[in-house]
């Protein structure tokens, strides 16, 4: 009888001492997790400090910047016109050095004003309904020029009179960082276009190239900010690497996606959608029929 209930009071003990260690593990894990929560949640609030003060930063900076290099812009482009006669061609040399460092500058500086007021979500939509290809139109006639001294053809493949809903502006500005890095790194006496590659209801364009390609390992790494692939034939990096930063994030706002297939010396397809409700219904059927 004594051993028995010497037994039972030696088990009762262990499982006493069982539960306890068990409960004591649980408040450790508990606490261990309530600790690892709050030092994550910290490290949060850290990071999200130092993004709104880089971004509040990048603004100001780039704003103050933007103004000198408007005047700087302006006055070398009113010395170009030679309103007080003609220039020594040593000066006019000079005026052009001034006026293409100056836009430059000041194309660099608008990528970083343009990426810490989407960052800070500072940018808002304008949707309307309007032609692709006339909108394209208006981009070419800027890029045209630059492709023309490469020797570089290109084509507007989008049908005319199909309409899509968008923010004008900003499609022109995707438009304008695809086809200018499009010239930027193709060869002379190439080839970029711009086609439709639209799906149901929603607007989705390709910007291809034959230009030096990307390889595999960076088809994801370009969209990064700061991120530059290769050189430019016959060139060196330029920019600040925002373009397609840039690019992405406004493609994002728009509810769609960017991605790109390339073939290294071959070229480059950078596709692009406008999210769901995009594509006009009466081009949808249109193209159906």
């Amino acid at each position: 009888m004594l051993t028995e209930a010497a037994s039972d009071i030696s088990l009762a003990l262990e499982s006493a001492d069982r539960e306890a260690r068990r409960r004591k593990a649980e408040e450790d894990l508990r606490s261990l997790n309530e600790d690892l929560e709050r030092r994550v949640a910290e490290r949060t609030a850290q990071v999200e400090r130092a993004n709104r003060m880089k971004t509040e930063f990048l603004a100001r900076t780039s704003h103050e910047l933007r103004t000198p290099l408007n005047a700087i812009v302006g006055y070398s482009d009113l010395l170009a016109e030679e309103p007080a006669g003609p220039l020594p061609p040593t000066y006019k040399r000079f005026v052009a050095n001034i006026q293409e460092g100056a836009q430059h500058l000041l194309h660099m500086v608008n990528d970083v004003l343009d990426l810490a007021k989407i960052e800070a979500g500072r940018i808002d939509l304008n949707r309307e309904e309007f032609q692709p290809a006339g909108a394209l139109e208006e981009v070419l006639s800027v890029i045209a020029p630059l492709a023309k001294i490469k020797s570089i053809a290109v084509e507007n493949q989008l049908p005319p009179g199909a309409n899509i809903k968008a923010d004008r502006t900003r499609f022109k500005q995707i438009l304008y960082n695809l086809l200018s890095n499009a010239v930027k790194f193709t060869p002379e006496n190439g080839r970029i276009w711009v086609a439709e590659r639209s799906r149901e209801k929603t607007a989705c364009f390709c910007v291809g190239d034959t230009g030096i390609g990307i390889p595999d390992a960076e088809l994801e790494a370009i969209f990064d900010e700061f991120h530059q692939v290769g050189t430019p034939p016959g060139g060196v990096k330029e920019g600040t690497g925002l373009g397609l930063a840039i690019t992405k994030r406004l493609v994002d706002l728009h509810g769609g996606t960017i991605w790109v297939e390339s073939i290294p010396d071959r070229g480059s397809c950078f596709y692009f959608s406008l999210g769901p409700g995009s594509l006009e219904t009466a081009a949808v059927a249109q193209r159906e029929w």
